[in-house]
């Protein structure tokens, strides 16, 4: 049956800056059977789908169970969502993720002048605990004030951890941020599923390829890649010694002792190795990719922190890590 003309496919954007919870906010959705959603992400490394939702996987679509799609943008936003478009699979709601350093209205701008789509919702998530920091900092607060000029809901993610006292700091720094905006605050496990379509864009704006594409031009990346293991005393003190320009550093990390290499997710001076989610192997004894300010010190530099930390230290070429950084992607 041919769907008419008329029906429009609604779109919503998941904005939020580097660790604020964007990727736990994206399992929530896809593992819901409360529709069928094609969602665009950065990469997949930063989505741990559960490995028994997957029913194909062909490095750029991952075809779940479910009925939904997860691609990843890849080279260009614009490519990924034409073929998207152009498949003629029907999705209940393509969902979009935009980068942790982005502007999520620049992504947002496209279903305002694409007519077979329609904009449902801007949602920025914001880390209750480091808000009000973020936004004081000088090296990345214009970066984070951006992400809610255009929010149409903001999940305060995190509230578990804070007291009353601190999430309603938290709270009224957004607000004040974006006055009216509806503020949801919310933990791992209370997250909402997508609005219901009440949310209206205010105007419309042009949107072209070079505007959605040019995200951190503002921000370097780092990719660490070694043999060999970690003390764990000796990397919890490179931790403390890495500089603040670097914002977040995510990846596989063998430590001495473990018979399997674990999940680092570190995001300022906060860090916690955990087991590796299913659906997600490693590859790699060590492999970690950071993203910082362009005030970043040089690669060299930063190696040499994380080295002192080896047991085993064992050096790897810059053909080798370029190779091997698409495992991890922030």
């Amino acid at each position: 049956m041919m769907v008419s003309s008329s029906v429009k496919t609604p779109v919503t954007v998941i904005g939020g800056f580097l660790g604020a919870g964007k990727t736990t906010y994206l399992n929530r959705l896809l593992r819901s059977d409360s529709g069928r959603y094609a969602v665009l992400v950065n990469d997949f490394g930063a989505v741990n789908i559960d490995a028994a939702l997957i029913a194909a996987h062909d490095g750029e679509t991952m075809t779940l169970a479910n009925g939904c799609v997860c691609c990843s943008i890849g080279s260009g936003f614009l490519d990924t969502l034409g073929r998207i478009l152009d498949d003629g699979t029907t999705f209940d709601h393509i969902i979009i993720e935009a980068s942790g350093v982005g502007d999520p209205w620049r992504i947002a701008e496209i279903a305002l002048v694409e007519p077979s789509l329609r904009l449902n919702a801007v949602i920025v998530l914001a880390d209750a605990s480091r808000i009000v920091t973020l936004l004081d900092d000088s090296r990345v607060g214009d970066t984070v004030r951006g992400q809610f000029e255009r929010a149409d809901l903001v999940l305060l993610t995190k509230v578990d951890l804070l007291d009353r006292v601190a999430v309603d700091s938290a709270r009224s720094t957004v607000s004040a941020l974006r006055p009216g905006v509806a503020v949801v605050e919310t933990t791992e496990h209370t997250l909402p599923g997508l609005p219901d379509g009440a949310f209206r864009p205010a105007s419309r704006f042009a949107a072209t390829d070079a505007d959605l594409t040019d995200h951190e031009h503002d921000f370097r990346r780092w990719s660490y890649s070694r043999s060999g293991a970690f003390d764990l005393d000796a990397l919890a003190d490179a931790f403390k010694a890495l500089p603040p320009q670097l914002l977040r550093l995510k990846g596989a990390c063998r430590i001495a002792d473990e018979a399997m290499p674990l999940l680092l997710q570190m995001v300022g001076q906060d860090w916690a190795l955990t087991a590796m989610p299913d659906g997600m192997a490693a590859e790699h004894d060590i492999l970690l990719v950071g993203v910082g300010t362009d005030a970043l010190p040089d690669t060299s530099a930063l190696d040499a922190i994380l080295d002192a930390a080896l047991i085993s230290p064992t050096s790897v070429t810059t053909a080798d890590i370029n190779r091997r950084q698409t495992a991890f992607t922030l």
